[in-house]
């Protein structure tokens, strides 16, 4: 054997082997950075999906909330049986379905399940749905009053995956009602994830691969709905789908490896996957490995025709391959290969420049996701924070900085929250996220940097070690002050509100009081002898009177020209029993009968005057009324002679609308921007009542 051929064929030996070995450390190495870049990217991207699902949950509730409070479910509510309401509530609902193909179904269910009012008239008294809706959890926690957002549930009357998002209807503080939403999980995937797969790229699917999804034995499926049967994800019920909350598998789905990302969230417990081909991901190497094959088998044609003419360019240009090979294993990517030639070295080259390019891109791709990630943490406008266990805040975004009042988060990281708030909420929250992982709606009081006072709404996850030890503490801090400030007003405006009523139905109470029409009515009997005109008189008054307490206005204020007239009448009446023995006085400027003041305000003042001023005043009793402006204020005095009656419990009970309740009422209506006072002087009680004129200095009033 020649020395030719033992060169060439040493030569050969040595080529092939070198490219051989340099392409399986390259394709092994540009694997294992492929995978673990896929699946990190991935990783990213089904946490980002399912954060944007919750919160679109979270959106489909507050909707169901709203429609909850609103006037129509009310009315229908207390009026079920009322054809024409439940007409319209079903048109609003089928309105609803319409305008956003995520719901298949709204109804509304009162607390023994049965169907009152439904986007699908046909469920209205329907006993099959009422018996499996009877026993769902969403809704026995909706009756109880707790909004609640279903897991997964097979629903018996579609035969399709869905969730329930279930709102109680409440009045008076009691739950009367349920509406009961139902979600197609279908609609769901296409509404929340269709758009994610082209943006991320790799199929995204949002179920729960441990629902029931057997129908009771004999059960037919109820003509309700009509859609279409439900498909599964081609993806099967791997055990690391239950035995973590998160994580990266690799299945095999006809008979082709894929790789899918998911993350189990809890309350509700939803499963969300993003997979692709395994192919996919390493298609940037696969051309390689042809390529390679290609360039082995040309380079051996070659070689056996000028070994020793070529043998040293060719290794030159396989040694530059191969630091390239080097380069690519330590990250540096944005390097290429000389590849002009056609010969099997450029076309390795060109190969190994094609899979540069391809990791280069996967980079890119993958910065411009942590990037995106980034974006959403410093733009967020809710406060987000990460802390240590002993409270050490380790990262945070500008919106939490400011929050507790830094200019920027390198201000805050590195301090402890407890100097915000105290360890005792501090200890209560560890102590939360120790037992169960997550803690929602966590109200705390926290200090700001100047030393204000806010109060806040933590959200907070802990991570875990294995053996169940607290790593870090993620949280979402929201600033709820203004929000717990108008409750606290609404609260008033309601009571002030309700206090009104009460005003008005204890005034009905003392008209139709038998006592008092009793004794009118012998005023009548008697005047009827004497003369018909006084009795017309009468008659008059009595009619001006009740009208105009038992009427009244939505506003709940009126003015003072009508009020004094209601207790004209009143006096007059009274006048025709007491006849001589009742002097009576109103006088009011001009300026002041426009003022609007709040409805029967003087009634129970004049009421007392007469009630307890007969009793301790020498006969004729005298009660002046005046009014006038001062600072800025209405004032009405009353007057009468006799003198101030202290009054048991008894009789402040049997009072009703009295003159604490006056003083309450003025309280929630005016705040501090009123004057009320009580005084007896030689002989005589006096009560002054003071208003704003300016209807700025009236807090608003909240309809309920």
């Amino acid at each position: 054997m020649s020395f030719r051929t033992k060169l060439l064929i040493v030569v050969a030996m040595m080529i092939v082997i070198s490219v051989f070995l340099s392409s399986v450390i390259t394709y092994v190495s540009a694997r294992r950075q492929l995978e673990s870049s896929a699946k990190k990217q991935m990783q990213q991207t089904v946490a980002l999906i399912a954060k944007q699902s919750q919160i679109g949950l979270e959106r489909f509730k507050m909707d169901m909330e709203l429609l909850a409070e609103s006037t129509l479910i009310h009315r229908l509510v207390r009026s079920p049986t009322n054809s024409t309401l439940v007409r319209e509530v079903n048109l609003h609902f089928l309105d609803i379905v319409k305008k956003n193909n995520v719901y298949q179904s709204v109804n509304l269910l009162d607390r023994d399940a049965w169907c009152i009012a439904s986007s699908y008239p046909d469920r209205i008294g329907y006993s099959p749905m009422r018996q499996v809706v009877a026993t769902r959890h969403d809704f026995m926690a909706a009756a109880a009053g707790k909004t609640t957002i279903s897991q997964v549930i097979f629903s018996h009357g579609t035969g399709r995956p869905n969730i329930a998002v279930s709102v109680p209807v409440k009045r008076d503080g009691k739950v009367v009602a349920v509406i009961r939403s139902i979600l197609d999980l279908d609609q769901l995937n296409d509404y929340f994830l269709t758009p994610q797969e082209t943006i991320h790229g790799g199929k995204a699917y949002f179920y729960d691969p441990g629902v029931d999804m057997t129908l009771p034995e004999g059960w037919v499926i109820p003509d309700i709905i009509r859609s279409k049967p439900y498909l599964r994800p081609d993806i099967p019920d791997l055990p690391e789908f239950s035995a973590t909350r998160s994580g990266v598998v690799t299945y095999f789905s006809k008979s082709r490896p894929r790789l899918a990302a998911f993350l189990r969230t809890s309350d509700p417990e939803f499963l969300f996957v993003i997979e692709r081909p395994l192919h996919d991901v390493l298609a940037p190497i696969e051309t390689m490995g042809k390529v390679t094959l290609i360039t082995l088998v040309v380079m051996l044609l070659v070689i056996t025709l000028a070994v020793l003419v070529m043998a040293n360019p060719i290794l030159r240009r396989l040694e530059r391959c191969m630091s390239f090979v080097r380069d690519i294993e330590t990250g540096l990517l944005n390097k290429r290969l000389e590849a002009d030639g056609a010969d099997e070295v450029s076309g390795l080259a060109r190969g190994l420049n094609t899979m540069a390019q391809s990791l280069q891109e996967s980079r890119t791709a993958l910065e411009q996701a942590e990037r995106l990630y980034r974006g959403i943490f410093e733009n967020a406008v809710e406060g987000i924070f990460v802390t240590d266990p002993q409270g050490v805040i380790l990262n945070a975004n500008p919106a939490f900085a400011s929050l507790v009042g830094y200019g920027s988060p390198m201000e805050v990281v590195g301090r402890n929250v407890s100097y915000h708030y105290s360890s005792a909420r501090r200890g209560l929250l560890l102590q939360l996220l120790d037992t169960q992982g997550t803690v929602k709606d966590f109200e705390i009081a926290f200090r700001r940097r100047d030393g204000f006072q806010r109060i806040g709404s933590v959200y907070a996850r802990a991570d875990k070690d294995g053996q169940g030890k607290i790593l870090r503490i993620q949280g979402i801090l929201d600033d709820i002050t203004e929000k717990r400030q108008i409750e606290k007003e609404r609260r008033r405006a309601e009571e002030a509100e309700f206090r009104s009523v009460q005003a008005r139905l204890e005034a009905l109470r003392y008209q139709i009081n038998p006592h008092f029409l009793f004794n009118v009515l012998n005023s009548l009997s008697a005047l009827a002898k004497i003369s018909s005109r006084q009795t017309d008189r009468l008659i008059q008054q009595l009619s001006r009177y009740l009208r105009s307490t038992i009427s009244s206005s939505e506003s709940g204020f009126v003015p003072l020209r009508q009020e004094l007239g209601t207790i004209e009448s009143y006096l007059n009446i009274e006048k025709v029993r007491f006849e001589d023995d009742l002097l009576v006085s109103i006088e009011s400027t001009p300026q002041t009968m426009d003022v609007q003041v709040p409805e029967l305000i003087l009634q129970p003042i004049v009421e007392n005057a007469v009630k307890y001023g007969t009793k301790t005043s020498s006969l004729p009793l005298r009660i002046t009324i005046e009014g006038h402006v001062t600072d800025s204020l209405l004032v009405v005095e009353i007057t009468n002679t006799g003198r101030w009656v202290s009054m048991d419990n008894s009789e402040r009970v049997n009072r009703g609308v009295g003159i604490e309740n006056l003083r309450k009422r003025l309280d929630l209506i005016y705040a501090d921007h009123y004057q009320f006072r009580m005084e007896e002087d030689n002989g005589q009680v006096r009560v002054m009542v003071g208003v704003p004129l300016d209807p700025v200095n009236r807090q608003r009033r909240i309809q309920a």
